[in-house]
């Protein structure tokens, strides 16, 4: 056995995975935004299996008196990780394990997520406190005079606040002195209100913009790294600079989109408006469609239409018409782009006559040369319609959408989702 001089008091670990590693660049952009004030060791765990993980853990702790682990996590992802940390309950029992959990689904069911194993509950935004969680929790501190945090405690589950809200001006796009890339956060906050979505009532209705000069920095920063494909994150791409979040800013627009190409030049690739972000199809108009031609590499645009029932899109609060997204389909169409367009099935009380309306629309348009990604529909805690059970998708609905796959015309999830919505795990 090591003796007690060779060991080193603590560490961060970041169970990375797939579906996380774009959160975990945003906090440890964070931390170097307070650069020098925390020499923490940082352990990355990208283990595939619950088991490499539990291993990986028991072998850390030959080397560290205590690793604070931490998860971010979607609502599809909640069976697996509560398997995960059931296996470390032994481990957190000991002192020598602490479990913190961010992300969509944490922010939104954190008393939940401490009944499953977890110590603190991070809400909302984490860069305003994760540097100082780090430090207090390095120090054996308290952390209840950190806001946004619910914790579990001898004498039951303390929540410490409303979170703060990042500016995205006091932290880098990406933690360029780490040597870490990914897709570039533009802006945050929706002021759409959809009732299947958990955005909103998590981010805020405030649209928040990551300004040029921080975005150009870190774009300046891969390149120099020879990391020449830029993607972005931001709920509508197309809203970048928008004071509203409602009505485009082209001039922003185009500083941005040209900035950009300028710093990357022939040599480099723009993904403007495709994975892992949106735009809405409100937003498709030709000025716009024009400046992502001209700057951008992709040739498809990705938009959400979600049903093609007028009554439903309603219902759902989404705040466009089964018109707008055919307009827009034509004018991606006429600027050489092809349309992706997101669709949902299986809706509160939606009808089987309301989802073949969507598959019509998901063939009108993919005869027209779109392709079809479809979802069904499931309730995840925060959202308006959190509670709402998913409506079965009939075999007729199925028969037809696996047509559309056979002539490669639709692709997604969608399949799982159903499963996934029927397992009594919420």
């Amino acid at each position: 056995m090591e003796s007690s001089i060779d060991r080193t008091p603590h560490a961060i670990v970041f169970r990375s995975q797939r579906w996380n590693r774009y959160s975990f660049l945003a906090l440890l952009a964070s931390l170097e935004a307070r650069q020098g004030t925390d020499h923490t060791p940082i352990l990355w765990l990208n283990a595939r299996t619950k088991a490499e993980a539990v291993n990986a853990l028991h072998k850390w702790l030959h080397t560290y008196d205590r690793l604070l682990v931490l998860y971010s996590f979607m609502t599809p992802q909640w069976p697996e990780t509560v398997q995960e940390v059931r296996d470390l309950q032994h481990l957190r029992k000991s002192g020598c394990l602490t479990l913190a959990a961010g992300g969509p689904h944490p922010s939104a069911s954190p008393r939940s997520v401490l009944h499953a194993g977890f110590d603190v509950v991070c809400r909302g935004d984490g860069e305003p406190i994760f540097p100082e969680l780090i430090r207090q929790w390095a120090q054996k501190a308290c952390l209840n005079f950190l806001p946004g945090l619910y914790l579990d405690t001898p004498f039951g589950v303390v929540f410490t606040g409303h979170p703060l809200k990042a500016s995205l001006e006091d932290v880098p796009a990406l933690p360029v002195a780490h040597g870490m890339f990914g897709p570039i956060e533009i802006s945050r906050g929706c002021p759409y209100g959809c009732r299947y979505c958990q955005t909103p009532r998590l981010k805020g209705r405030t649209i928040r913009h990551r300004s040029l000069t921080a975005i150009f920095h870190a774009v300046e920063a891969m390149v120099e790294a020879g990391r020449m494909d830029l993607r972005f994150i931001t709920p509508n791409a197309l809203a970048y600079g928008s004071p509203d979040g409602r009505h485009p800013n082209v001039k922003a627009l185009k500083e941005l989109l040209s900035g950009l190409r300028h710093r990357v030049s022939s040599a480099g690739r723009i993904f403007f408006g495709t994975f892992p972000s949106e735009v809405r199809p409100e937003w498709v108009q030709p000025q716009l469609m024009e400046l992502v031609v001209r700057y951008a590499d992709n040739r498809q645009i990705v938009m959400g239409a979600q049903s093609g029932d007028p009554h439903m899109l309603q219902r759902m609060h989404r705040g466009h018409s089964v018109e707008d997204v055919r307009k827009a389909c034509a004018v991606a169409g006429s600027f050489g782009l092809r349309p992706v367009v997101d669709f949902i099935l299986g809706l509160p009380e939606e009808t089987e006559e309301q989802m073949s309306r969507s598959v019509d629309f998901m063939e009108e348009l993919a005869e027209k040369g779109a392709r079809i990604h479809a979802h069904t529909f499931m309730p995840l805690p925060g959202s308006p319609w959190a509670a709402r059970k998913p409506e079965p998708i009939p075999d007729t609905i199925q028969s037809r959408m696996e047509r559309l796959i056979s002539q490669g015309k639709l692709f997604g999830q969608w399949k799982a989702q159903a499963q996934w919505s029927r397992q009594p795990h919420r």
